[in-house]
């Protein structure tokens, strides 16, 4: 497992736009296109066009990797390859195939998973030297056919894949010269709507765990997890291994997320979530307590167990998802389960405005299958804070005697 290093430069999210019939690249010369086909033919084919008929063709079967340009009748082979990791994995395992045109910066790239520079497999790199034709028809391709299966699950996204969004979100007033330059963290204005809209109703100050009428809530909620018997320790006891967490909600489904908008999650020391999706909804997600490991996959697969990436985010971070950006991952409170302290984070959730299906579940991997899970609630948040503070004023007048 690799930990996500920052790269050297700042980045803006862009939205990638979903398709079902082709595609035209918004700029010329550059973006990014990603498919994830149920069934492949023989060969998937990403075959990007000009106006007057020059082509790159990108072609990914069982057994060979290949980038071809043609111009008129003359075709030239830039790359073949035989590497694995290059190859389609079809029906094995189902994941997107993407692929990148930066024309301005004169290369392809390629890879599988979330359109990330993370899960780039292969980079092909031209130069004003080069003798290819594609250099001389880069800049004016435009048009973009995918062959070889049904162009379902298509989308495309108007710049090329360069930098990675960081994980971790910070409001404009933190924002310095040293965070542009290091690419250290998404600035809030850089989301899109929904997530900031997410962002800015739990980021604030006054979302915290502890509350002037109940300044000892989170010592409350750890003697209730590690006493038997007690409130959250008894849940628990319930509940699956996988979902050994539990889920407390703010409000109700108003329809425009998967289930409650608003989750506060309890994490006891050592556990953690399945590796899972979010229905293709936007989510915020701020620590509220302790210490949260996020881990990333590149595709939802009883096949694909290992994350491409992780972080540790501690009390006061904040991390986001999307549709595109680090939908699929795992969550586990790192600390020891002998003596370690609990996790508590803020999840909000939202589908993206131009979502019209609202698939309304959560989908994981459990004994190699993967299961749908409907977002439920342990207990509506007023009611769970009032049952802990009634138990722990107990537990105090117990130890005053």
């Amino acid at each position: 497992m690799t930990s996500l290093q920052a790269p050297k430069q700042r980045v803006s999210l862009h939205y990638a736009v979903a398709t079902d019939n082709g595609a035209v690249l918004p700029i010329k010369g550059q973006g990014t296109v990603s498919i994830k086909p149920d069934v492949v033919d023989d060969t998937l084919r990403f075959v990007f066009t000009t106006e007057a008929g020059s082509a790159l063709e990108v072609a990914i079967s069982r057994t060979r990797f290949s980038i071809d340009c043609r111009t008129g009748s003359d075709l030239t082979n830039l790359v073949t390859s035989k590497d694995e990791k290059l190859l389609l994995t079809l029906p094995e395992l189902r994941q997107p195939y993407w692929v990148s045109i930066d024309s301005n910066n004169m290369r392809v790239r390629y890879g599988k998973g979330e359109m990330l520079r993370h899960l780039m497999l292969l980079e092909f790199q031209w130069d004003t030297e080069s003798t290819y034709a594609l250099k001389d028809f880069s800049k004016d391709l435009r048009h973009v056919d995918i062959k070889g299966t049904v162009k379902d699950h298509l989308r495309v996204m108007q710049i090329p894949v360069t930098l990675d969004p960081p994980p971790t979100v910070i409001p404009t007033s933190a924002i310095t010269m040293e965070v542009i330059a290091g690419n250290s963290a998404s600035v809030v204005n850089d989301l899109s709507p929904v997530c900031q809209r997410l962002y800015a109703n739990v980021a604030g100050p006054g979302i915290t765990l502890n509350s002037p009428d109940f300044p000892e809530f989170a010592q409350a909620i750890q003697y209730s997890i590690v006493t038997e018997g007690a409130l959250c320790n008894s849940k628990l006891k319930k509940k699956e291994e996988e979902f050994g967490y539990l889920r407390i909600t703010l409000d109700t489904n108003m329809g425009d997320s998967p289930g409650q908008p608003y989750v506060l999650e309890i994490w006891p020391a050592g556990n953690g979530s399945p590796i899972h999706d979010h229905g293709k909804a936007c989510a915020v997600i701020k620590v509220l307590h302790g210490q949260i490991q996020v881990s990333w996959f590149s595709s939802l697969s009883p096949k694909l167990l290992t994350p491409w990436g992780s972080m540790i985010a501690h009390a006061g971070d904040v991390t986001f998802l999307t549709p595109d950006y680090y939908q699929i991952h795992q969550l586990k409170n790192p600390s020891p389960k002998a003596g370690g302290d609990f996790c508590a984070t803020i999840q909000c959730y939202r589908y993206p405005d131009d979502d019209e299906a609202h698939y309304e579940y959560f989908d994981y991997i459990e004994n190699g299958q993967i299961e749908h899970f409907s977002p439920d609630s342990d207990w509506e948040y007023l009611d769970f804070k009032k049952k802990i503070r009634e138990e722990w004023g107990k537990a105090m007048e117990t130890a005053a005697k």
